[in-house]
């Protein structure tokens, strides 16, 4: 029942191959002269370290609800209220997927829950944490040369057995590039959204064993 969301990782992992652009001006990452895009991947957050007994649910993830402009393969950019995209850069494929991606990998590597897939795989589980992409952004702001990423998760969690909605999470986090060259902007991009995505888990994971009881009762 997994093989959809281990192909669909697959095809986004052999397609990136994470390249710098040359210079480092804002001008450099918007007209860029370089001939071929160059795609970009985030990698999910590494497996924890410790121990720890998942807790017994099996948790889907939806394909997400992505705000005005950032459903795309295009990485967005925010210059005050104009939306825009960084010229000849890619992400390896839609930011839905990319994001979809992120999540159910992340989580799956904590442990936190018995399973964790995306929902389009029908996998039988207790609960679908409906998911919404509110940033996903580099914004820059004026005599700032380099830009901060901005990631805001909106989660909606919902018990299956009755469609009731449980919980409404919500995460964010913001990560300053180190430099403005498309290298730096990336891992920023992957910081920001491992510290969201760690802190949305966090969240679900408390909203569950809240609702132990009343998942027993629905589930009898």
């Amino acid at each position: 029942m997994k093989e959809p969301r281990k192909s669909s990782r697959l095809r986004i992992t052999m397609a990136i191959g994470v390249v710098a652009l040359a210079g480092c001006s804002a001008g450099s990452l918007f007209d860029s002269d370089t001939p071929v895009p160059a795609n970009y991947v985030l990698a999910a957050v590494p497996p924890a370290q410790e121990l720890r007994t998942p807790i017994p649910v099996d948790l889907s993830i939806s394909r997400p609800d992505m705000a005005a402009g950032l459903d795309s393969d295009r990485i967005a950019v925010l210059k005050g209220r104009e939306l825009d995209y960084y010229r000849r850069v890619r992400w390896g494929s839609r930011a839905i997927e990319v994001v979809q991606n992120l999540v159910v990998d992340s989580l799956e590597n904590q442990k936190i829950f018995r399973s964790v897939t995306p929902e389009q795989t029908r996998v039988a589980g207790e609960y679908v944490l409906d998911l919404q992409v509110r940033d996903f952004q580099a914004e820059y702001v004026p005599r700032v040369d380099v830009p901060s990423i901005h990631v805001t998760f909106v989660g909606r969690l919902i018990r299956v057995a009755d469609r009731e909605l449980v919980a409404t999470v919500q995460s964010q986090a913001r990560v300053d590039a180190d430099d403005n060259r498309m290298s730096a902007v990336a891992a920023a991009f992957e910081m920001a959204a491992h510290r969201a995505i760690l802190d949305l888990g966090e969240q679900v994971a408390t909203a569950v064993k809240n609702d132990a009881a009343a998942l027993q009762s629905a589930t009898r």
